[in-house]
């Protein structure tokens, strides 16, 4: 579960290892995933502090579906606001950054959630696949369930946040990208994933909501191939190959830790 009763307890060490993500976190948990897991962890495998780590960093799928209309209120304390969901991720990382030397971070932009309900429509026998009696559509994102006008209005409310989100989250690389640490520095990967372009098989066939590992695989190696691109190749749009691969990392390729994006 996710939110304020995200379960401490959510994690198989040996299965997990520095995979802190809990299944259905929000913003509010990244906290507790970084100090209550990733850094224990970090200490348990003997990682020293010369060592430099790698941080994949993807929130606000959970945000959209459980919080929407948080798109009305975009200043204030409001749960999920875009200034609370700033904070979170503020908070998280300026944690991360007095526990953990040697951090690159690469900061996963949020995805249009949204479009999972035009990607589920006329799949119902795919989504009852994996659990039956289920409906269509996600009943995980409540959000994006709704028919008709009233649903086609609440879904826009998502796109909306998803927006102010985006532009929050970019404000902070920005911000750690000034800040110039010689320690600990964020990238920023924009989440160009066209969900309305994906087969339904891109979906878990569980819940109809969740990718499945199929797109996992795209969207890792994806992240993995612009890592080392500037601002233009990190933008461009997330496929689905039919065969995804990996691109080895060469003498010259770096880093851009330094290339402030807007």
């Amino acid at each position: 579960m996710g939110g304020p009763i995200c379960n401490p307890l959510g994690w198989n060490y040996r299965v997990d290892r520095f995979n802190a993500a809990r299944s259905g976190a929000m913003a509010q948990n990244l906290l507790s995933e970084v100090r209550d897991y990733l850094v224990p962890a970090l200490r348990r495998h003997d990682v020293t502090d010369d060592e430099f780590k790698y941080m994949n960093f993807q929130i606000g799928s959970n945000d959209l579906c459980q919080l929407c209309l948080a798109s009305e209120v975009p200043k204030g304390p409001m749960p999920g606001s875009p200034d609370v969901f700033e904070a979170d991720v503020m908070q998280t990382l300026e944690y991360l950054r007095e526990h953990v030397s040697n951090v690159v971070v690469n900061m996963l932009g949020v995805f249009q959630v949204s479009e999972i309900y035009n990607m589920t429509k006329g799949h119902a026998e795919y989504c009852h696949s994996g659990v039956p009696y289920i409906p269509h559509y996600s009943i995980e994102c409540s959000c994006a369930i709704a028919d008709g006008p009233f649903g086609a209005w609440v879904r826009s409310e998502m796109d909306k946040l998803q927006q102010l989100y985006n532009k929050k989250l970019s404000k902070i690389v920005k911000r750690y990208q000034e800040l110039n640490d010689p320690h600990f520095a964020v990238l920023w990967q924009p989440a160009s994933i066209p969900l309305a372009k994906f087969p339904i098989e891109g979906l878990s066939n569980v819940d109809c909501f969740h990718p499945s590992t199929a797109t996992h695989e795209r969207i890792a190696a994806g992240v993995w191939n612009r890592l080392t691109l500037d601002a233009t190749g990190r933008d461009v749009e997330f496929g689905w190959e039919e065969h995804p691969r990996l691109r080895c990392l060469e003498e010259a390729d770096r880093l851009q830790t330094r290339v402030v994006w807007d």
